[in-house]
């Protein structure tokens, strides 16, 4: 009979720590698959392209391999003026960063809209300094355009990352291209 009472509070508290242990290990990141979820991503948006049900969404085939595909939206609110810029142009762009979750890590405005009285454009070559998506999207933007664009990470900081972004992120990306200007003739 003794043993019969100290093995009952022994056998509840064992079970007491199986359940808590459970309870910790069944925490929800939102970052728990994060590859599966990025692809997801990008395989709804291919979706709706298929199906036609945004017809304002379409598809950058990127230059550097034609198997790579970045999403983009333009943003009516913003007319183009002008032809696109060259590889060697200096462009000035408003953008705004964020991952899938809707987290931002970058931009370069605080409003809804950028605020040329406030805001300073980022000025960069278009082939170079930048991540591969951008120059793929700066090809194709004119000026004046505003364009929202999703970016895999194959053509933006790969399986690695960077700093607060993690390996397989889809960069989400608003991008108002302002300007733009060629190097002076030498």
């Amino acid at each position: 009979m003794n043993k019969k009472i100290v093995l009952l509070p022994v056998l509840l508290l064992m079970m007491l720590l199986s359940f808590t242990s459970c309870n910790e290990s069944t925490a929800v990141s939102q970052y728990d698959n994060w590859q599966q979820r990025n692809q997801t991503c990008l395989d709804s948006l291919q979706n709706v392209v298929d199906s036609k049900s945004n017809p304002n969404l379409f598809v950058v085939t990127a230059m550097s391999n034609s198997k790579l595909k970045i999403y983009a939206e333009k943003v009516a609110r913003y007319a183009a003026t002008g032809s696109r810029p060259l590889d060697t142009d200096t462009v000035q762009v408003y953008y705004r960063g964020k991952l899938i979750n809707g987290e931002v890590f970058d931009q370069n405005f605080s409003g809804t809209n950028p605020d040329p009285n406030f805001d300073i454009p980022f000025k960069t070559a278009v082939n170079g300094g930048v991540i591969a998506g951008w120059t793929e999207v700066l090809r194709m933007m004119k000026k004046g355009e505003r364009w929202m664009v999703y970016i895999p990470y194959q053509l933006a900081y790969g399986t690695a990352g960077s700093g607060a972004i993690l390996g397989y992120s889809t960069l989400i990306f608003d991008m108002n291209l302002v300007n733009y200007s060629s190097p002076e003739p030498k």
